[in-house]
């Protein structure tokens, strides 16, 4: 695994990125359709002012055919995966490693069956 002082630098890609001592051990997905996938819902939480500024870090919110594709992308990478019941509803979870999660919310808070897709991306400072 290559060395990186990515995480002093604040940078985090497609995938999880763990920070030792003083350097930095990558691990994260530079596979063109991971970077695509995390651009492109970067770039669509810019265009629709889907960011929010919170204490340690950024966080950017796409959703749309954007969040759809990232969700699917990550089912076929076998990315984690969580089945979740909450207040608002049903949601599957899928993970981004280390920096965020994709979501279907699948069922209201009425319990009536649904299709709302999202995610979540988290840049710490």
């Amino acid at each position: 695994m290559a060395r990186t002082t990515a995480c002093s630098m604040g940078f985090l890609l497609a995938g999880a990125l763990s920070c030792a001592g003083t350097g930095a051990l990558a691990q994260i997905s530079v596979k063109p359709d991971a970077l695509k996938h995390y651009s492109y819902c970067i770039s669509h939480a810019k265009d629709r002012s889907n960011v929010f500024l919170l204490d340690r870090g950024t966080l950017y919110r796409c959703g749309d055919d954007i969040a759809v594709a990232y969700f699917n992308y990550l089912g076929r990478q076998r990315a984690p995966e969580k089945r979740a019941v909450e207040a608002e509803g049903v949601f599957i979870y899928r993970m981004i490693a280390g920096v965020g999660k994709c979501w279907n919310k699948i069922e209201d808070a009425e319990g009536n069956p649904t299709s709302i897709y999202g995610c979540d991306v988290y840049v710490e400072l």
